[in-house]
This record gives C-alpha cells, sequence and structure tokens, in this order.
C-alpha cells in the first residue's frame, strides 16, 4: 500500500491517505517518465504547503515544487504532474485544502 502525506501543516499532524492500488501504479507510471537530473538545492519553505510525500519502490519520495526528490536522485517534473496527480487522489474530507493546493499548483 502506498501511502501520501501533505506536508503543509505545522504544530498539528499533516493529513494522510493510502492510494488504491491502480493510483500506486499511475504514480509508478508517472516516475518513469521523468527525467533525472542534478542535485538541487532547493528546499521547501518552514512555513505553508511543502509538497507530497510517499514511499515509491522502497524509496521515501518528496514531490515540490517541480522536482521528486528520493534519498539518491532528483527528478525533474516541471509540469508539476506528480503534485498534481496526488492533489486530485486526496479524499473528499479533505476538498477545500485540495482546492487551495490546486491553486497554489497552477
Amino acid at each position: 500500500m502506498t501511502l501520501v502525506e501533505l506536508d503543509v501543516f505545522s504544530g498539528r499532524p499533516n493529513p494522510r491517505w493510502p492510494l488504491s492500488k491502480a493510483d500506486a501504479r499511475g504514480l509508478t507510471a508517472l516516475h518513469r517518465r521523468l527525467r533525472e537530473v542534478a542535485a538541487h538545492d532547493a528546499s521547501p519553505p518552514a512555513l505553508g504547503y511543502r509538497g507530497f510525500l510517499y514511499q515509491q519502490g522502497g524509496i521515501g519520495w518528496r514531490a515540490w515544487n517541480g522536482l521528486v526528490i528520493g534519498a539518491d536522485r532528483t527528478l525533474a517534473d516541471p509540469e508539476r504532474g506528480v503534485e498534481r496527480f496526488l492533489a486530485s487522489r486526496m479524499p473528499p474530507e479533505l476538498a477545500e485544502l485540495r482546492a487551495r493546493i490546486q491553486r497554489d499548483l497552477r
């Protein structure tokens, strides 16, 4: 099971939800389309939206700001496809937060 965490809150727990098997396969397909890039020096801000965290292929990933960052490699995602995909899979009870994140991704 792939568990996704939206890294957005400070001082309270971040929302988490599981992806369906079909969505996990879709996420894998998105990863395969991305190209590896040199190491980056960008870091998420201390407050606000800091991307999506998840495990894929035994590796912890952060999708944020057009990058998909793993422990030993970084993938370029200039269209922010992984972030958009994960935002669209947020559960219904997070609809207001999803709308805010989707606006930020535009």
